[in-house]
């Protein structure tokens, strides 16, 4: 799945000029967390709404109202933006703004076209995709496979899940925290006890036993 795909193209943005009150306003109206900056049709920055409550950590506790109101219409986005940001281009895949976003521990990415703004793909994108992906949506059960070895396939796991009468709904393969392989299935059924039996009985090792929904 690529970028296009997730992105958030209903784009609210402010200028440079905005001020730090006109931003909090829109951040709250919206509920989003983060607003790029352009000017014209160049993307010059982006604010999210740490950098709003930033700016006004500081000073907003030995304000008054009248000279809190006073900071609010006076400070511009401009003097509290990200100005060197990080995009995506929208054909790049989804797993490259994951991570990009864990390797630079930002939290949103602009999506850009020949230089033009188009889009926006938060981790809130990315976690609903893995949600999806994994099969979590939809009633279904966990169960975690052991690997014997490196050469391990997919076959028999899958050969013996449909013998049980079950659909996967999806499988990935991860490295548990000793760095052994494990498969991780989700299959169409809350009680997936025949699946369990029938992967034990091919000679594979589940783990913990299986884990039904919550």
């Amino acid at each position: 799945m690529l970028i296009r795909d997730v992105m958030q193209p209903r784009l609210v943005t402010v200028t440079p000029q905005a001020t730090l009150a006109e931003a909090m306003r829109l951040v709250g109206e919206r509920g989003i967390r983060h607003l790029p900056v352009v000017a014209g049709d160049e993307l010059v920055g982006i604010v999210s709404d740490r950098d709003l409550k930033r700016a006004m950590a500081s000073p907003a506790t030995s304000l008054v109202r009248n000279e809190l109101a006073y900071l609010l219409a006076r400070v511009t986005v401009d003097e509290i933006m990200t100005r060197a940001v990080i995009t995506i281009s929208p054909s790049f895949a989804v797993e490259d703004a994951a991570r990009l976003m864990v390797t630079e521990k930002i939290s949103a990415l602009p999506v850009t076209e020949s230089g033009r703004l188009i889009g926006i793909v938060t981790e809130t994108d990315i976690l609903e995709l893995f949600v999806r992906a994994l099969g979590a949506s939809e009633p279904s059960s966990r169960v975690d496979v052991m690997l014997a070895d490196e050469r391990s396939g997919l076959g028999g796991i899958v050969d013996a899940v449909e013998k049980a009468g079950a659909a996967i709904s999806s499988i990935v393969t991860l490295r548990d925290p000793s760095g052994r392989r494990e498969a991780i299935l989700r299959v169409a059924t809350i009680d997936p006890g025949r699946v369990v039996g029938a992967l034990t009985a091919a000679g594979h090792s589940v783990r913990d036993g299986y884990r039904r929904p919550s």
